[in-house]
């Protein structure tokens, strides 16, 4: 393929319209999605931001500093979910979470089928509905706003069935209202504007990775 050729079809590549075909190339990329949400898994990334300690602005300590330990798994899944659409993404993401229900250590707190009293499986359930709702969005365009749309959803999509899935097992478990209350605000309290902001930039990341692989395997 010579240079002004590849040229045009990158110009001319358009998320909705150019879909992958099933290949062996394109079962190496799931293979490495999958992976990738293992990796991510693991992965955690320390950060500290500021908080409202106070309502008088003239006081001392208005502004406190919170150290915040970070794994960026929603902007993995929002990132395959633009990159391999939802076809592709939602079989990465249920062959993960098969491998950790047939006792893979793939989860954060391990695997096997006992996982699925866990209080935080919701979240992770909930990536297959993020990762359809991700690539709905992106399936006319794919610029700015509605990469921004489909952050906002693909995330509150996931936070929203993870706390209802952490109440039903806080009800299952009898759980004290104070504890629950902990559980969410620790699951999705703060840690939501990190996945808001690296969210958006894992699906920016993804368009031009996403015209590379199509141009490969197309």
């Amino acid at each position: 393929m010579n240079t002004k050729r590849l040229k045009d079809e990158l110009d001319t590549f358009n998320a909705e319209n150019k879909k992958l075909r099933i290949t062996m190339g394109t079962l190496v990329v799931m293979g490495w999605c999958v992976f990738l949400i293992i990796i991510s898994t693991f992965t955690q990334l320390d950060f500290h931001h500021y908080i409202f300690n106070s309502w008088n602005p003239a006081d001392p300590g208005f502004l406190k500093t919170k150290h915040c330990l970070y794994i960026p798994q929603i902007p993995t899944i929002l990132f395959i979910a633009a990159l391999i659409g939802s076809r592709f993404g939602i079989t990465s993401v249920v062959i993960y979470i098969l491998l950790g229900l047939t006792c893979f250590p793939v989860f954060a707190l391990g695997g096997g089928i006992g996982y699925l009293f866990q209080y935080n499986f919701g979240y992770i359930l909930a990536y297959v509905p993020a990762v359809f709702i991700v690539s709905f969005m992106l399936k006319d365009k794919f610029n700015f706003i509605s990469t921004a749309k489909a952050t906002i959803l693909g995330v509150l999509t996931i936070h929203i069935i993870g706390v209802f899935y952490l109440i039903l097992m806080a009800i299952i478990h009898r759980d004290a209202f104070s504890e629950v209350i902990g559980w969410i605000s620790m699951q999705s309290g703060p840690k939501m504007v990190y996945d808001f902001i690296f969210g958006y930039l894992a699906i920016l990341l993804a368009k031009p990775v996403r015209q590379v692989l199509w141009v490969s395997m197309g």
